[in-house]
């Protein structure tokens, strides 16, 4: 189908990269004035707006070499929230190959996503693209960051669920149960064994985050960007400046 690039809407949270690359939409252009074909984009429509959630970089490029003209694109329909989930998925078998904060930034938005939330570490992570493991990592991070459980790993509240590789909806682990004296049932010895057990949510005093720095500071540096947000490390580097102004006198 063709679009009005000026009809396609790049604001709606489907854009997981860390950063659009100018230098790739040059280099695309390039290849289009050269009478190369690129593969459509694919756009999410909700009856109203036309969501971009794969080829940012080709509508960039394509504007660049033909302002005024359509452009090729796949249309689906669906909600923004369902381009959203979609979006996390892209690009993870073609277009530019995605870097570790593409990947962290899409992860973890796919933790705190409606649907990802009720998905396994191995589910979200065949999506995006990454290993379970990696999924684990940061579903860990976020947790201890906010000091809540995030998404299936929950306390398992009545009514919880969550979304099994069949595509059935099961119930959440649960810790415990409470009976009507307000008293904690004791679980039983066959449960026992199976029973995820949360970390207690700290005070907000009390919220630690543990990681391994290396000691070349350049990487350590790296590693403190990848885990905590923009505010808390300036902060950081505030409190680190009078420490040692302190000690220089």
């Amino acid at each position: 189908m063709q679009l009005d690039p000026k009809t396609i809407r790049v604001d709606g949270g489907t854009q997981p990269r860390a950063e659009l690359l100018i230098e790739v939409m040059e280099d695309y252009a390039e290849q289009m004035r050269g009478g190369v074909e690129f593969p459509p984009i694919t756009v999410f429509f909700d009856g109203k707006n036309y969501w971009l959630v794969d080829g940012f970089h080709r509508l960039g490029a394509h504007q660049r070499v033909r302002p005024n003209a359509t452009i090729e694109a796949e249309v689906i329909q669906g909600t923004q929230t369902e381009a959203q989930w979609y979006s996390l998925g892209a690009n993870k078998t073609h277009g530019l190959r995605r870097t570790p904060e593409d990947r962290r930034r899409a992860v973890q938005a796919a933790l705190r996503h409606p649907t990802g939330s009720a998905r396994s570490d191995r589910e979200i992570a065949e999506h995006i693209g990454v290993s379970p493991s990696t999924v684990a990592k940061y579903r860990e991070q976020l947790k201890l960051q906010s000091g809540v459980q995030i998404g299936h790993l929950g306390n398992g509240q009545s009514g919880q669920k969550r979304k099994g590789r069949d595509g059935k909806d099961y119930p959440a682990r649960r810790t415990a149960s409470h009976s009507g004296n307000g008293k904690r049932d004791k679980p039983s010895r066959h449960m026992a064994s199976r029973i995820h057990h949360p970390i207690r949510a700290p005070s907000p005093l009390e919220k630690m985050t543990t990681v391994t720095l290396p000691h070349n500071p350049v990487m350590g540096a790296r590693t403190l960007i990848e885990v905590f947000d923009a505010d808390y490390l300036r902060a950081v580097v505030d409190e680190l400046t009078r420490h040692l102004k302190g000690l220089a006198r």
